[in-house]
């Protein structure tokens, strides 16, 4: 049996008539997890119960069909499941099998404090947000413990640490990663939603209140979006570190105007990135999102079949 792996916007299964977090609303499609450049309104989405919690309303599928880890679900000829993906809350890999075995990774992070499942497959289709060799992050304990640190620091030199990152997903697991610290957070209020979310499904974030512009925040840590710091600007006096895998790129920490940052990624490193190939041991690799020919072009000199997915959008890829 055949079936053709498209691009056209995402990743489409057209004789399935079935998409993987295409960027346009489709009639039915597998949402991995609720950032907003993968979570769309689609018609009909197939999603785990926290991605559909943490999706915004105007990204919130008309109809959601809502799947557990592990829970194999029906699509005409074939069977979609989820697996943990170790991104965020509700994040998702999805394994579709139709005579072949096929797995789209989503975003995913091995380092996320349990082992990760990553089943054979004969088709891989990976992210490559961090495909160039030079991102290869150094250890996440360390990180962590380097920022708990310079946020004791700053507080106790009377200036507000501020940590730019991710409202979604980023900003609640950062806090989740400081909590043995015993550090109290401010979240800008693109930040609270996300951290509700949390903590309706079990998680236990440290102490937190919702930025209020005016208000002392000298004992607190500030948490919001690198983007758009109207809040932030008011403060009296503090200081901005990105966390993001982005830290080792330096033009990243001055488009966002940071002091400092710290590679903190809830991404695949480089190295993880070879390492989830080696794992599946597909046939074929399919690369999308980030450096997708810098990441096929090395994969290939290791003697792996890839290419960038986006770049071969009037092939058809057969399995049988």
């Amino acid at each position: 049996m055949t079936r053709n792996v498209t691009w056209d916007r995402g990743v489409s299964l057209p004789d399935h008539n079935l998409w993987l977090d295409p960027q346009t609303a489709r009639q039915l499609a597998v949402v991995t997890h609720a950032h907003a450049d993968h979570a769309r309104r689609h018609k009909v989405a197939l999603l785990t119960e926290h991605t559909l919690a943490l999706s915004t309303p105007n990204r919130r599928p008309k109809e959601a069909l809502v799947a557990g880890y592990g829970e194999p679900v029906d699509i005409g000829t074939g069977t979609v499941t989820l697996l943990p993906a170790g991104h965020m809350l509700g994040s998702a890999q999805v394994l579709f099998e139709d005579g072949a075995r096929l797995l789209y990774t989503g975003d995913l992070k091995l380092r996320c404090g349990h082992p990760l499942d990553l089943p054979k497959a004969d088709v891989l289709i990976i992210e490559s947000t961090y495909g160039r060799p030079h991102f290869n992050f150094p250890d996440r304990s360390s990180v962590i413990e380097e920022l708990a640190m310079w946020c004791h620091r700053s507080l106790a030199n009377q200036v507000t640490p501020v940590l730019l990152c991710h409202a979604i997903g980023k900003a609640q697991e950062v806090m989740l990663a400081l909590a043995e610290y015993r550090l109290k957070f401010a979240l800008e209020h693109r930040c609270v939603p996300a951290a509700r979310a949390y903590e309706s499904a079990g998680e236990v974030l440290p102490d937190w209140i919702e930025l209020k512009p005016g208000e002392d925040y000298s004992n607190r840590v500030v948490v919001a979006p690198p983007a758009g710091k109207d809040e932030v600007r008011k403060l009296h006096r503090y200081s901005c570190a990105l966390v993001s895998g982005w830290a080792q790129d330096r033009t990243f920490r001055r488009i966002f105007g940071a002091d400092l940052a710290f590679a903190l990624s809830d991404h695949c490193d480089f190295p993880e990135l070879l390492e989830v190939v080696d794992r599946v041991q597909p046939e074929q690799v399919y690369t999308v999102h980030g450096f997708t020919e810098d990441l096929a072009r090395h994969l290939r000199k290791r003697g792996v079949r890839a290419w960038a997915l986006s770049q071969t959008e009037q092939l058809t890829l057969l399995l049988d």
